[in-house]
């Protein structure tokens, strides 16, 4: 009896100590990753709120002067101008208010023309983020443009057939509701482990050493049963899929997949559908660009295709493509239009404004 009580409490002391160990190492996990971490509970807890309803937001690590800036940004904002202009789309539209020349651009058109502009573009967004995200804006933001400029990537194929194709939620009466966000998949959008450490980054640092191993332990074991998930569904081979990965988007460029095709037209028609109904909206502007692989013919998809399709379907005035595919690209070299070693084929900065968005912007007075 007595052997037993030993060594019940030699286990029970090698335990506390391995705990309290575990727990200083979570301090130094923490700080480890504090450019990840979000600076306050108000932050946290908007990017959380958002990312349950449209996958994901922007970089906790280059936003946050106000809490919307994850989700929007204001270019030009002055009471006394009636109108305005919503900008949405991918890293194309965010590089707005990231390229200093690029915003000043939008901004003195903006005070020209008396319209307040806010930027929603968000690194990956493609259709039915878009969808989502413009009733939020809506209806817990009061943002409702005259003039709507959406602008279609891509590799928005990749990301609606790879993303967010199975994380979409619908009403009862078919209408998207929410696109749920990555939890414990590894994928790239997944915040699980930024979210665990921000929150444990508020606590004390006693009550940091009490939570981190019990909190880290269940985060490592429901990690690895999303692995063991995955590889029961799609094998080893296959294990990384899921993670979507640039390649797996850039795939659907390289060669024509028909389900990829169906599923972005649907996901870009139910979003033309509902703004069809937003009768206060007076131009609704799809744009698209070329990537450096389609001017070099490697590319054998081009979503610029698909979206002139999907709006023979609508024949709603206000929706016009402007098609950049269409521009003459030999007036400057491939190399010169894009950033350098840029698989993504992101415009460099200058072009940025002198060839995307000039041709936007001068259509809006047309």
């Amino acid at each position: 009896m007595k052997n037993n009580k030993f060594y019940f409490l030699t286990y029970l002391i090698i335990f506390i100590l391995f705990y309290f160990l575990f727990g200083i190492w979570g301090l130094l996990e923490i700080k480890k990753h504090k450019d990840l971490i979000f600076s306050n509970k108000k932050y946290l807890e908007f990017h959380k709120k958002y990312s349950n309803k449209i996958h994901h937001l922007r970089d906790v690590n280059k936003w946050g002067d106000e809490e919307n800036n994850y989700l929007f940004s204001k270019i030009i904002f002055k009471k006394d101008f009636s109108n305005t202009i919503l900008l949405q789309g991918d890293s194309w539209i965010e590089d707005i208010s990231n390229i200093k020349t690029s915003e000043m651009f939008v901004k003195k058109f903006g005070e020209d023309n008396n319209f307040n502009i806010y930027n929603a573009g968000i690194t990956s967004f493609s259709p039915s983020l878009m969808h989502v995200q413009y009733k939020i804006l809506k209806n817990d933001f009061n943002i409702r443009p005259q003039v709507l400029i959406i602008n279609i990537d891509q590799t928005d194929i990749g990301d609606e057939i790879c993303r967010y194709k199975d994380k979409k939620i619908y009403s009862s009466e078919g209408n998207l509701i929410r696109v749920h966000r990555e939890e414990y998949t590894r994928a790239t959008y997944d915040y699980s482990k930024i979210y665990l450490y921000s929150e444990l980054h508020f606590s004390n640092n006693f009550i940091k050493v009490l939570k981190f191993p019990y909190l880290k332990t269940q985060y490592f074991l429901k990690r690895n049963l999303s692995l063991i998930s995955e590889l029961k569904k799609k094998g080893f081979r296959k294990r990384n899929e899921s993670k979507c990965g640039f390649y797996q988007i850039q795939k659907e460029l390289i060669n024509y997949n028909s389900l990829s095709e169906k599923n972005f037209k649907k996901s870009l028609s139910e979003y033309l559908v509902f703004l069809s109904n937003e009768k206060k909206i007076e131009k609704i502007y799809l744009t698209s660009f070329p990537h450096k692989e389609h001017l070099q013919k490697t590319y054998k998809v081009n979503v610029s295709k698909y979206i002139d399709e999907v709006l023979l379907s609508f024949d709603d005035i206000r929706f016009k493509h402007i098609n950049m595919n269409n521009l003459d690209h030999s007036k400057e070299k491939i190399e010169k239009i894009y950033r350098k070693n840029d698989p993504a084929s992101h415009l460099a900065n200058q072009q940025h404004k002198d060839i995307f968005l000039s041709n936007i912007f001068s259509k809006i007075n047309e």
